[in-house]
């Protein structure tokens, strides 16, 4: 047979088709680029969650609302002395205001904050009478209010500035103003302004509050970008200097702490794995050719499915590239049985026979895995559509990689596999390879898993919850505690999504819902609440409030004389009366910075020819009162986030047993068509078996049967079937060398598979810990229920 010369064969067709397909994806991708060339990274847990069943008609509106406030902090400068806490704070604004890691960024809440609010409420004093003093000068009490007006001017203190009051003789600013300060918006917090910023006092120390809004560059994972990493190390150096603490508190820093982790743990798990993989193939192959192109095979099915999840998503979660590492293993099942054959048959095959012989297990293989990945793209849920994507196309290229490069790879001089093709078997082994031995295993190990299910049957049930898939840092659970503490705002991660088909009609649903939530502090369920509508009013309540102020024009001269103006004033005050006739405030602009930046924080804005906005109950702990309350009208919802979504993935993992159910079907049905009945029904056990297994190891390992081990099964079905395929696909065969290589291969692709699982499972992030424990316990059981039911290797 004619050796090759080189390390490509002549023959171009297959290397060209594969060519063609991967130059297609980076033209594809790189078009996109030109059309939309924004490409986001996400660490945020929130981000890879479904939404919940109660967010479906204003699933925008939250992922609006969730942008808001997902790059919002809170930091906490704290000491003994207030005035070393404020001047922390002081140099950590002068340090980061302006610079481009926030886009707001606020300390000072002092006399110029207080003035422009003042002038606002001057304004617009005609439209901003609360719905008490309208009820007063409609009931014909007017003098009552001017008597009050009185009382406000002769009396000790006064928040406005009397040189306005020619102008506004019955105080109407004042009123507005004592409202605004009195609102449960302003009283939701232990806070109060000391020395122009605020500050409260908590088991000695000194809080001062700084609140920002993190830039959409500042909230990069990257080390060169990130706003948190510079505030960590800024605030560090600080606390060094000067002892003074600080307190974080916000989802970025949440994000930056467990993207740091996993992007921590994504290279250590693909330094070892890749370390360990090259170890294994330089001891079995003897030769670096195999390791090599193996790891540039990998490494190649990585960035195909990083480009095919930028190109169809426009983005990646970090939590994806931990998952797709599972890419190392699975990928390298195809170049170890090509190599085995490459490497080990000495009948000499060349590169086109080698691929002609393995084409119909790997091929199979490979179809069923693929089939596996599809399932998880139809489960409504972002990360795993990610990871399907990522996964089959990763697995498509090292397929077709495989069988369209490695043919055309140089044969080695040596094609022997002495220390496999030579081996005499051992006692173990010719014990194992008896058939009623095997299958007594197979039989015994089923009865243990069988025991513990039944045993912990109790166990056996779906259920999710999302507050366990994130272990939070010492670090960070301190700070949300003094956080919490300090602050004193009461939020329980509820809230309402209020929805209208205009703004002023969602003004007018957040004002009959402030009636509402008023009523349910006065009956003492809810402590506080925060609405857009505490700050701003409809139309139809400045035209009642500006209707109202017309009772006042009658007995203006009266009060202009008994504040010692000429009584020709009141024509003026008529004047101006009528020129704020017609004139309305909005959301829109013209607000005063302070209650601008309260507003933006609740205002979610128009979203496809509907308005939406936020309401916070505070200190409220009857969650089913307050659905309740959502549930009497149709345009208020009610969210609880952690509740919600882990009872819609309880949902979620009954859909994809489901779909694991039928896509089982499919492998069969498709099997059926290839292989005998009896081949067939082999096949057909070793998925039940290994999930079965996992199962029992789930249980024992008091890890709930929840999304991720779910998830996991889907994985073990998919990769587990291809032990299988491979070990009938050897059994077919008389040739005891080839028996031996098929073997060898399955066990060192179940090896490199249980390195990258083995490895996922020492991670710490809960889901990756999951998913990893599972999935190689069901590898384990996969391979072993594989060489129980293959046939024993016989001399001839």
């Amino acid at each position: 047979m004619k050796k090759n010369t080189g390390l490509i064969r002549s023959r171009k067709f297959p290397l060209a088709s594969w060519l063609i397909i991967f130059a297609a994806l980076a033209v594809s991708f790189a078009v996109s680029l030109l059309i939309s060339p924004e490409i986001k990274f996400s660490s945020s847990l929130f981000d890879i969650l479904p939404p919940s069943s109660n967010l479906k008609d204003v699933q925008e509106a939250d992922t609006e609302l969730g942008l808001k406030t997902g790059r919002a902090v809170t930091i906490l400068c704290a000491d003994e002395s207030f005035e070393k806490a404020r001047k922390s704070a002081s140099l950590f604004y002068d340090r980061y205001s302006g610079t481009d890691y926030f886009d707001e960024l606020a300390l000072y809440s002092g006399d110029e904050s207080i003035k422009e609010i003042t002038n606002w409420l001057y304004e617009w004093r005609f439209n901003l009478l609360n719905a008490e003093t309208a009820a007063m000068l409609d009931s014909g009490k007017a003098e009552s209010v001017a008597e009050e007006a009185l009382a406000a001017v002769y009396g000790a203190f006064t928040m406005t500035d009397l040189s306005v009051l020619e102008n506004d003789p019955f105080m109407l600013t004042e009123r507005a103003l004592n409202r605004f300060l009195n609102s449960p918006a302003l009283k939701s917090t232990s806070m109060a302004p000391k020395d122009d910023v605020l500050a409260a006092n908590h088991d000695g120390k000194w809080y001062v509050l700084i609140r920002g809004t993190i830039s959409e560059k500042g909230a990069s994972l990257t080390n060169k970008n990130s706003a948190v990493k510079s505030i960590y190390e800024y605030c560090d150096e600080q606390t060094k200097t000067d002892g003074t603490e600080f307190i974080f508190s916000g989802v970025p820093f949440h994000s930056y702490e467990s993207s740091s982790g996993a992007q921590t743990e994504i290279s250590v798990i693909s330094t070892v794995s890749l370390i360990l993989i090259v170890i294994a193939f330089i001891f079995m192959f003897r030769n670096i050719l195999p390791a090599v192109i193996s790891a540039a095979a990998v490494l190649f099915a990585c960035g195909t499915g990083l480009t095919a999840v930028l190109l169809f998503f426009r983005g990646i979660h970090i939590l994806t590239f931990v998952f797709g590492t599972t890419l190392i293993g699975t990928c390298l099942d195809y170049s170890i049985h090509y190599f085995i054959n490459w490497k080990g048959n000495t009948e000499k095959k060349s590169g086109q026979e080698i691929r002609s012989h393995i084409f119909k297990g790997v091929g199979l293989g490979f179809i069923s895995t693929e089939i596996c990945f599809a399932v998880l793209f139809l489960a409504p849920f972002p990360l795993l559509k990610q990871v399907s994507v990522f996964l089959a196309a990763g697995l498509a290229a090292a397929f077709l990689t495989v069988m369209c490069i490695y043919p055309y790879l140089r044969l080695p001089e040596n094609r022997t596999m002495r220390f496999i093709t030579d081996a005499k078997p051992g006692k173990l082994n010719a014990i194992l390879s008896k058939k009623t031995v095997r299958l007594s295993v197979l039989i015994l190990t089923s009865v243990l898993s069988a025991a513990v299910i039944l045993i912990r049957h109790s166990d056996l049930k779906i259920h999710n919850n999302i507050a366990g898939l994130y272990s939070i840092s010492d670090r960070m659970l301190k700070n949300e505690i003094t956080s919490a503490k300090v602050l004193n705002t009461g939020s329980s991660g509820w809230y309402y999504i209020v929805r209208a088909d205009s703004q002023e009609n969602l003004l007018k649903e957040g004002e009959e819902f402030d009636k509402v939530l008023a009523a349910a502090v006065k009956d003492g369920k809810l402590g506080n609440y925060l609405s857009i509508t505490q700050f701003i009013s409809s139309q139809d309540s400045q035209k009642n409030s500006y209707k109202a102020s017309a009772n006042l024009l009658r007995i203006a001269e009266n009060q202009y004389t008994t504040l010692g103006y000429p009584a020709s004033y009141s024509e003026l005050y008529q004047k101006e009366y009528a020129v704020a006739d017609g004139k309305y405030f909005s959301i829109d602009g013209g607000l005063p910075y302070a209650i601008q930046s309260a507003v933006s924080n609740l205002y979610i804005g128009e979203i496809n020819g509907e308005y939406y906005s936020c309401v916070m109950p505070l200190h409220a702990t009857d969650e089913a009162f307050f659905r309740e309350l959502a549930e009497q009208n149709e345009n208020i919802f009610f969210i609880n986030k952690t509740k919600d979504i882990s009872s819609q993935l309880d949902v979620l993992s009954a859909t994809m047993i489901m779909l694991l159910a039928v896509s089982y079907a499919a492998v069969i049905v498709i099997l059926a068509f290839c292989y005998p009945l009896k081949n067939v029904i082999k096949i057909g056990i070793i998925p039940v078996y290994s999930l079965a297994v996992t199962t029992a190891v789930l249980l024992l390992c008091r890890i709930p049967i929840g999304f991720f081990p779910v998830t996991s099964f889907v994985l073990i079905f998919g990769l587990g079937l291809d032990y299988i395929i491979y070990s009938v696909e050897g059994s077919k065969t008389d040739s005891l060398l080839t028996k031996k290589l098929n073997n060898a291969a399955i066990l060192l692709s179940f090896i490199t598979t249980a390195f990258s699982f083995g490895a996922l499972a020492l991670t710490s992030f809960p889901p990756v810990h999951m998913l990893g424990t599972a999935v190689f316990a069901g590898l384990t059981a996969a391979v072993a229920g594989s060489f129980c039911l293959s046939e024993p290797e016989k001399e001839h």
